[in-house]
């Protein structure tokens, strides 16, 4: 038999896939309890989701929340930070802490024969963690380095200036780590009071998946949970996103950069949308994946980036969507025009069957690879709680991807895309691209690293 090489083989239907069954339990503090059987290797992966993140920071303290998270590993009990570190090692696990804008988030991961006592030492830092004053001087430091390291960063100034421009200094307007003058103010009695508000149980969920029985870690987590006191939970803020009429630029300059860093986009829309799953494959198509329109137009077509991409970022509140690129100085002009013409096209519904195909194939055929481990579903499990999803939603992904036509991916495009509207943020040699930007048509608006304008 004579096999053609020049035509690729078609894709075969799609394996089974089913979620593990989760076994729950809420205690009487309001503790959620899930646990998640995975018995392909000896390991266990656990998180607590505390359902408050970097959206309760305020203006003044910035990076309070994140600050908060990173020093819950510096002693818990009777462990000081090296205590803490030896006792988790010597059980071959590792524990971790962070925040984002949705939520607090504390881990361990450890050998299945180590769970209980590794699940006990993770107690105490939920629990009982002491949050000295000496570890935060110390971390206070790094993140003032790394604040001051990201000012000589172009993506990271434009992702800044484009967040501080759409929701300006209130929730989601600042960045997780927040900036130099709030990181400086932040004092221990702050982030223990915002340990003491946030981190109690009727505010939390444990989710353990991995090689254990679900019965016996329930059992373990109610004893170790139970008496965590409950407390009242503060008002979540409000986002006040900014409106335009109108698309604008907003130019910084930095002389010596030989590229712009590009960000288009404006508001977006809350993970909770009926539409998640249709502006997932539009998004997809759009600049989601390699080979996205946005991507290949960019970089295979024009040569004009070594990557570009669009996201909207699904938070409990409207995250913002962006298109961002890096681009050489002299062609930031046409980036910037190709990237609204795609915009624009992906509202028309020029959308292809094939095109449409391979990105839904991809995105189904990718996503059992993204729940095969233990801290992979142990993930999943946060997703769900965090965002409130249906308990067969994991079941049904393939078959909701699957099921977006090509109106859906119009309708949503149309409906939450608006090019006419959009924010350009650019960070790049000014003296090269504020002539070529001027002749797009839009208010050029020139700002300091800070946001300040200039002139």
């Amino acid at each position: 038999m004579t096999i053609d090489r020049t035509i690729a083989p078609q894709p075969g239907p799609p394996r089974p896939y089913h979620f593990p069954h989760v076994a729950r339990r809420t205690l009487d503090n309001g503790l959620r309890l899930l646990v998640a059987e995975n018995h392909n290797a000896p390991l266990v992966s656990v998180r607590t989701l505390i359902r408050s993140g970097a959206d309760y920071d305020t203006p003044e303290l910035a990076g309070l929340a994140s600050l908060a998270a990173e020093l819950l590993d510096e002693g818990a009990g009777t462990r000081d930070a090296v205590k803490l570190a030896e006792d988790l090692g010597l059980l071959g696990a590792s524990l971790g802490s962070g925040a984002d804008w949705d939520a607090s988030y504390i881990s361990v991961d450890t050998l299945s024969r180590t769970f209980a006592e590794a699940f006990a030492i993770f107690a105490d830092v939920n629990r009982r963690p002491t949050l000295p004053e000496s570890s935060l001087e110390r971390v206070r430091s790094e993140r003032l380095m790394e604040l001051l390291q990201q000012r000589d960063e172009a993506g990271a100034i434009a992702g800044k200036r484009f967040s501080n421009l759409i929701y300006g200094s209130g929730t989601y307007g600042n960045t997780v780590i927040g900036n130099p003058e709030s990181v400086e103010r932040i004092t221990i009695d702050d982030v223990r009071r915002y340990y003491t508000e946030h981190y109690v149980p009727n505010n939390g969920t444990i989710v353990i998946a991995g090689d254990v029985d679900a019965d016996r870690a329930l059992d373990a987590a109610s004893r170790l949970f139970a008496g965590w006191p409950t407390a009242e939970l503060p008002t979540r803020p409000q986002i006040t996103p900014k409106s335009f009429d109108s698309s604008r630029i907003y130019l910084i300059d930095r002389p010596t950069a030989v590229q712009s860093e590009i960000r288009i986009g404006h508001l977006g829309i809350a993970r909770s949308t009926e539409d998640y799953f249709a502006l997932s494959v539009m998004n997809a198509l759009l600049g989601g994946v390699f080979n996205s329109r946005i991507n290949l137009n960019l970089r295979e077509k024009h040569g004009y980036t070594y990557g570009a991409r669009s996201v909207f970022a699904f938070r409990r509140q409207p995250g913002p969507f962006v298109v961002s690129a890096p681009v050489r100085n002299e062609v930031t002009r046409e980036s910037v025009t190709e990237v609204l013409a795609e915009l624009r096209r992906i509202r028309t519904g020029d959308v292809e069957t094939m095109e449409l195909e391979d990105t839904k194939n991809y995105l189904m055929g990718s996503f059992p690879s993204t729940v095969q481990t233990a801290s992979d579903i142990a993930g999943r499990l946060v997703d769900m709680e965090l965002y409130d999803l249906p308990t067969n939603y994991f079941d049904r992904y393939r078959e909701n991807i699957g099921a977006i036509s090509k109106h859906d991916v119009e309708h949503v495009a149309e409906k939450y895309i608006d090019p006419e509207k959009v924010i350009i943020v650019i960070v790049g040699n000014a003296s090269q691209i504020r002539e070529p930007l001027g002749t797009l048509g839009m208010p050029v608006h020139e700002l300091d690293i800070e946001g300040l304008a200039i002139g």
